[in-house]
């Protein structure tokens, strides 16, 4: 600001100094008039004229001097910092000069775009908070102060399949219809204190088990912002909890009875009973019968921890499946034969190449087909299809016998699951093979459904892919 004044005025004393100029010539021309005489009014006014046009000149030089090097930088800088107010932090001003309007300008750049990257950060930081939050895996509700609901996430839309324009900017009491949840947001709004519990809480045709997590948002000054609301789908969890729980209560129960049998004809024998021949050879045939049930149940048992573990290994080579299904057939004929049921293996090819565990798939298929031949009564028929396609091979095991349920089928893949208990266990089953089928045919990469309805038989359809890159057996 000092160079400013200094130069507007050194302006003012060259305009000062020009009108003296005028005046001195002026009353130079008046003094020389009145001497000699020679003076008249139109010479007067020519000279106050031309002074008055050089003092013009030199006010408009001055004026266009101080418009081009203060009021124009300083309108430009004017112009950007409105654009500034308005959120451009593109704007720039071009203003190149070393005094104040100069300095000014380049500070007002700075502030431009230390104000871009602050904007850019901020920006970056919400992409970032935004990701965070639609992609925790858990679903999230934001309710401020006043009740409302101000935040929604993609897991929460997802998992309940709701449309947020039915939440935003409403009362949580208003669209949450779950009364425990509503109690939960009324216990943090009243304590303050964070608050978690588990609800069942009923999605469409199916039930669900969330952990719910309610805390306080409190900002600075202890200021009450809102409550945050986060859903953990925790099903499986409790599927999980509640299968380990049958597991226990089923293998139990099945090593329950066979002992409980042997103990009891034991007790029986050594009361006396051996001395009654007959006696003793029907209690020693239980005994034995009990103890090969016990034996296969502990080996199926065995069996089943040993393919659920991670480091479990399949044997894998090329094999023929036709020539496979064709030994098991061969094995189960005679099973088929006492019971009079039509026993048929059909397929097109003679030879259907693919990779696998032949003792692992011969274990599958022996499983499968004496099942078929088990419940399908006499005179029944059981049929085993294999066909082949460009990328899979289809085996269908399908019988005549008694069916299943329709609501039943979706657990006899379970372990100790039986559709007909006491029918299952007077054919010598334990309960686990279904289970033992289902993860060999997963570590083959393939799959098994069913279809079935009661008293029409039931079929099985095994998928097995042709070429498969197997990873550590899995």
């Amino acid at each position: 600001m000092t160079k400013f004044r200094t130069k507007l005025l050194f302006s003012l004393i060259i305009l000062i100094f020009s009108e003296l100029i005028g005046l001195g010539i002026l009353f130079g021309q008046l003094f020389h008039s009145y001497f000699v005489h020679s003076f008249n009014e139109r010479q007067i006014w020519w000279i106050l004229s031309v002074s008055l046009l050089i003092d013009l000149i030199i006010i408009v030089y001055l004026g266009i001097r101080i418009s081009a090097r203060y009021i124009k930088p300083i309108k430009a800088v004017t112009n950007v910092a409105v654009e500034l107010s308005k959120g451009n932090y593109r704007a720039r001003t071009t203003v190149d000069r070393n005094d104040e309007a100069g300095m000014l300008a380049v500070t007002i750049n700075r502030l431009a775009e230390n104000l871009q990257e602050f904007k850019k950060m901020q920006e970056m930081q919400q992409d970032r908070l935004k990701a965070l939050i639609e992609n925790m895996g858990a679903g999230l509700i934001l309710i401020d102060s006043r009740g409302y609901i101000n935040l929604i996430n993609k897991g929460y839309i997802e998992l309940f399949q709701v449309d947020p324009s039915d939440y935003l900017n409403k009362l949580y009491y208003e669209v949450l219809q779950e009364k425990e949840l509503c109690q939960i947001i009324a216990e943090v709004f009243r304590t303050e204190q964070k608050a978690r519990k588990q609800l069942l809480i009923p999605l469409q045709i199916e039930r669900r088990y969330f952990d719910v997590y309610g805390v306080p948002i409190i900002g600075k000054n202890n200021v009450w912002k809102g409550i945050l609301l986060v859903f953990h789908d925790i099903t499986e969890m409790k599927k999980l909890e509640q299968m380990r729980k049958d597991f226990v209560a089923n293998v139990s129960h099945e090593l329950k009875t066979p002992v409980t049998s042997i103990k009891g004809f034991s007790e029986t024998l050594l009361d006396g009973a051996m001395n009654d021949k007959e006696t003793m050879e029907s209690f020693l045939s239980i005994i034995l019968k009990e103890s090969d049930r016990l034996q296969s149940l502990i080996h199926d048992l065995l069996e089943l921890s040993k393919i659920e573990q991670h480091n479990f290994l399949l044997n894998i080579n090329q094999l023929d499946l036709f020539e496979l299904l064709e030994d098991v057939i061969t094995l189960l004929s005679g099973k088929a034969y006492a019971k009079n049921i039509q026993f048929e293996l059909v397929s097109e090819q003679k030879s259907v190449s693919l990779k696998g565990d032949i003792d692992r798939l011969k274990q599958v298929f022996i499983n499968l087909i004496g099942n078929a031949i088990t419940y399908t009564p006499s005179e029944g028929v059981v049929k085993v299809i294999l066909v082949e396609e460009e990328e899979v091979v289809r085996v269908h095991v399908k019988d005549s016998g008694v069916g299943i349920k329709k609501e039943e089928i979706p657990r006899i893949f379970e372990r100790f699951y039986r559709v007909d208990r006491a029918r299952d266990r007077n054919s010598g089953g334990t309960g686990l093979g279904l289970a033992i089928v289902k993860h060999l045919i997963e570590a083959h990469h393939g799959n098994i459904r069913v279809k079935s309805d009661l008293g029409s038989g039931s079929e099985f359809i095994i998928e097995l892919p042709k070429n498969v890159n197997y990873f550590l057996g899995r």
